[in-house]
């Protein structure tokens, strides 16, 4: 048996410690958080934190799981797989996103940071991010899948292809709203974001019916 295994916890202590992890993690960073600023903020020693956690990048991949499984066992999949089409479930994904991003604001910057991060990150993380996230295929079809069924594809265009041009807008339009909420820290709810989805939108509806005129 291990020295981790028969080293009783605090759950007390321990929650402290994740929530001040999430904390300084998701606002400073993997490189730039030190296990001192967690410990005294938990109000704990830091050689405690190393007994349970062992190093800096298992805590971290601790909390980056932990965050990840919050959000896992909240999401609502029927926003994207009862979508009428593609513009309405872009939309609707997006406004749904923002809303989480709003009410869980560390855990979210936490996740968005570690995938924009993954391969500067040490590798178990950034196996773990790419797993999750990045090459996570039968979830992102899992969502897709029934919106992109309704609808009539051209010949020769596959799902496929539209589950990577999804993807592609998606992530170079995110960077555009996270450039937004962190210019406008007074946005508390999604009415006030309108306007950069309706910006999205528009982008979606050229993509989905094309923007060449017809004869």
């Amino acid at each position: 048996m291990s020295t981790t295994s028969r080293l009783a916890r605090d759950p007390e202590k321990e929650a402290r410690i994740l929530m001040a992890a999430l904390t300084e993690f998701s606002e400073h960073g993997y490189r730039k958080t030190h296990v001192e600023e967690i410990a005294d903020q938990a109000e704990v020693s830091k050689g405690l934190v190393f007994k349970y956690y062992q190093s800096k990048e298992n805590l971290y991949l601790t909390t980056l799981k932990s965050a990840t499984q919050k959000f896992m066992a909240i999401a609502d999949y029927n926003i994207w797989q009862d979508s009428e089409d593609l513009v309405a479930m872009v939309v609707n994904a997006t406004r749904y996103k923002i809303s989480l991003q709003l009410k869980f604001p560390r855990e979210f910057k936490l996740l968005l940071n570690a995938f924009v991060q993954g391969s500067q990150l040490p590798k178990a993380i950034g196996d773990y991010v790419n797993t999750t996230f990045i090459s996570n295929t039968d979830l992102q079809k899992k969502m897709l899948t029934p919106v992109l069924q309704r609808s009539k594809l051209k010949p020769g265009v596959s799902i496929d292809d539209v589950y990577e041009m999804i993807r592609w807008i998606e992530n170079g339009y995110y960077g555009r709203i996270q450039e937004y909420l962190g210019t406008h820290p007074e946005i508390t709810s999604i009415e006030d974001m309108n306007e950069i989805i309706e910006q999205l939108t528009k982008y979606f509806e050229i993509f989905e019916h094309g923007f060449m005129a017809s004869n």
